[in-house]
């Protein structure tokens, strides 16, 4: 009996030592730590580290290498429950720290120290969830570094094992001044942690959707604050076919509801789906919400006019009409030169040709000015049939640009050089090819040079002409035309076994190419082959060739 006595004493003096030696924050801070599980995109589990909260909201702090390769995640409180983790909230790896939000309901959490701990100091270190029996380890810090000025790498006069990594290390007064480092080495008889108010400061940004340290966790990422940084990162995932990506657009909704960008983004989305009806909810739900009508309806006109050109991809009511109607109403809430240019390219998709040349003109009166919108007006006249004013306005696009002229002249020039040549200016449409090739020189085909050729022959500039038709064959030897014409200026120089011989190329390519015998058998008579060249200029009459049956009846 006096026995049993003892042993209860003992016990309650067990129990009571016990309830002395932990610090009076123990249970509360113990309430504000989590287990994480993380899996692979198959369900198969990853790791499982520790980790705790450090707001009401759900935020908390762990160690990075855990989530590497991860695609879900959940959290495992203090009671057993499971939480989610809905994203990633800031990382680095280099200091193996992340900082996730948890889907959970107001929680405990742990304060974060706004002061650095010094050397001897005494610390604790809250040990792991599952150490149902431990107690906070009390130690003193042994030394103190500091990296990005003031943040604090700790070393610890205490050794830890591996299943402590990421448990808060809290100073006398129950803040958090850092996370557990897992030991580099099982001997290793100190302990590491690194700063909790480092990993409490990240924030993502835009940049952030491309940084290898978020790109190698696969789990959602928190959106940045600011909605222009918050747009370029969606923009920068590239992950537009994606249940990820449409997850993005739903929270940049809810984080700015009076954006308009997301709500365009999700019509975008839905067009591209074919589910129309969704897009132009998506659409009227921003405009609901005041969310810059102007630019959901030039959003929606936009959509409408790029799809109304194929109407059997689309709903009836999409055509060119409701496309003018909605950006009319952008236009009358807030007038935009990129909505005005939107309104010229409709003009002249509905063939209103003379009022779409006026009003891509009147944008060079805006901040859109260039030479594109000279060469579009000149695409109206050119639908006018006004020779002058074609040309002139492909002038005044080429009249943007100065010599030496750079990249973006090369449009305006080919079309120039094209009228030149329908307006018989030979000499000057080599010029501007002639510019052209030097500016897209890596880009240039083989119909091109053939296309110089028939200018350059046309003023007589031989001797160029035969070294673009002699191009052109190098880079398209299977394509008899180029070698009949090759054949045409050989002779044209009196060089007849080479005429000859590009026409048997020509023939052995296309036997039924009509022009390639004719050129064969001229060349053959020259040369006094009487009995051949009938024989070829026969074989042009037979396919049809009129030209080849007058030079046998001469």
């Amino acid at each position: 009996m006096i026995q049993r006595f003892l042993l209860i004493v003992i016990l309650f003096l067990s129990s009571t030592l016990f309830s002395f030696a932990q610090p009076k924050w123990f249970k509360k801070a113990r309430k504000a730590q989590v287990t994480f599980i993380t899996y692979d995109e198959n369900g198969q589990l990853l790791h499982s580290t520790n980790g705790f909260f450090i707001d009401a909201t759900g935020t908390a702090l762990t160690d990075y290498h855990s989530f590497r390769g991860a695609t879900r995640a959940i959290a495992i409180d203090e009671a057993g429950k499971e939480w989610p983790v809905r994203c990633i909230a800031g990382a680095n790896a280099l200091y193996d720290v992340l900082k996730v939000q948890v889907q959970i309901p107001k929680n405990a959490y742990l304060t974060i120290g706004t002061t650095n701990a010094s050397k001897d100091e005494e610390i604790y270190v809250m040990p792991y969830l599952s150490n149902k029996s431990g107690i906070a380890t009390s130690t003193t810090v042994a030394d103190v570094s500091t990296f990005y000025e003031h943040y604090a790498y700790y070393t610890l006069s205490v050794s830890m094992n591996e299943k402590s990594t990421s448990c808060p290390v809290m100073n006398a007064k129950g803040e958090v001044l850092g996370l557990l480092q897992m030991p580099s080495k099982a001997s290793d008889t100190k302990s590491y942690a690194v700063s909790a108010p480092y990993a409490h400061s990240f924030s993502i940004g835009a940049i952030s959707a491309t940084a290898a340290d978020y790109r190698d966790i696969h789990i959602k990422k928190a959106l940045p604050s600011d909605p222009s940084q918050a747009n370029s990162f969606i923009f920068l995932t590239g992950t537009r076919d994606t249940a990820l990506y449409r997850t993005y657009i739903e929270d940049f909704i809810t984080l700015f509801p009076t954006e308009a960008n997301g709500y365009n983004l999700k019509a975008e989305l839905l067009t591209s789906q074919k589910r129309f009806e969704e897009a132009e909810a998506a659409w009227d739900a921003g405009i609901a919400a005041k969310a810059h009508e102007d630019e959901l309806r030039f959003s929606r006109a936009q959509a409408i006019f790029q799809l109304a050109q194929q109407p059997s991809q689309i709903p009836d009511k999409w055509t060119l009409d409701r496309a003018q109607q909605e950006l009319d109403a952008a236009i009358a809430l807030n007038s935009q030169p990129v909505y005005e240019l939107l309104r010229a390219k409709l003009f002249y998709a509905q063939k209103h040709y003379a009022e779409a040349c006026e009003q891509f003109l009147a944008l060079n009166r805006t901040n859109l000015r260039s030479a594109d919108n000279y060469l579009y007006a000149a695409q109206c006249q050119q639908m006018l049939h006004d020779t002058t004013s074609v040309l002139a306005l492909q002038d005044s696009a080429v009249a943007c640009f100065t010599e030496p002229y750079v990249e973006a002249a090369a449009p305006a020039l080919l079309m120039r050089a094209t009228t030149l040549i329908n307006l018989h200016r030979f000499r000057e449409a080599v010029r501007d090819l002639n510019s052209y090739e030097h500016l897209k020189s890596k880009e240039l085909t083989a119909n091109f040079y053939y296309q110089r050729e028939q200018a350059e022959m046309q003023c007589r500039m031989y001797q160029q002409a035969l070294s673009d038709i002699e191009r052109a064959t190098r880079m398209a030897p299977r394509e008899p035309l180029y070698q009949a014409e090759l054949a045409v200026l050989h002779f044209r120089f009196g060089q007849l076994d080479e005429a000859i011989a590009a026409a048997h190329s020509a023939i052995a390519l296309d036997d039924q190419f009509a022009d390639a015998h004719r050129i064969l058998g001229v060349c053959l008579r020259q040369q006094g082959k009487k009995q051949e060249a009938r024989a070829a200029l026969q074989r042009a009459v037979d396919l049809g060739d009129e030209i080849s049956k007058n030079i046998l009846s001469q």
